[in-house]
């Protein structure tokens, strides 16, 4: 199952889902994944997504100089943070057993995903493994979203009682 975010400023979805995150973590919930943090002061160019396993951090831009106008999206460090979601997902995987108790958080699904670029592949290994997805979806991109996940996913606002509801009816669908 997996769910996608959506009615929030960008700020707020990332909040959330590393409230969500520290609550199912609280709970019990493996939880694997990457969010958006943004350092205290700093500017749109100083996000990093954040490694919720390893607590590493990767940078979401890159500088390109004075007077640049082009998107100063970080592909290598898309990559990077997707490999890292990877990586434990696989471990989680070789760990055995039942993967109904681990939550895979993905920052969101935007323009780079839709391209096929960015979390894509974290996106599906999460899927692969049958871990359930928790993540946020540009509504830019929410026909391409559609197209991706097929009746895999259900949208809601982004509260965290959206995030518990779910959550309760994954435990539910799992036991």
């Amino acid at each position: 199952m997996i769910l996608a975010l959506q009615g929030a400023d960008r700020e707020v979805i990332q909040a959330l889902l590393a409230k969500a995150a520290r609550r199912l973590a609280a709970g019990g919930v493996r939880v694997i994944g990457v969010i958006e943090h943004l350092p205290e002061g700093g500017g749109h160019e100083d996000v990093l997504l954040l490694d919720l396993v390893s607590g590493e951090t990767h940078r979401l831009h890159q500088d390109l100089g004075p007077g640049a106008a082009g998107c100063s999206l970080d592909p290598a460090g898309l990559a990077a943070a997707s490999a890292g979601v990877e990586r434990a997902i696989a471990a989680r995987l070789a760990e055995g057993g039942d993967m109904s108790d681990t939550v895979v958080v993905l920052s969101k699904f935007g323009r780079q995903e839709a391209e096929g670029r960015g979390l894509t592949s974290a996106f599906h290994a999460a899927v692969a493994s049958e871990m359930c997805v928790l993540t946020s979806v540009s509504p830019t991109v929410r026909a391409e979203w559609d197209g991706f996940v097929g009746d895999l996913a259900s949208i809601a606002p982004a509260h965290l009682d959206a995030v518990d509801a779910w959550w309760g009816m994954a435990e539910v669908v799992a036991g």
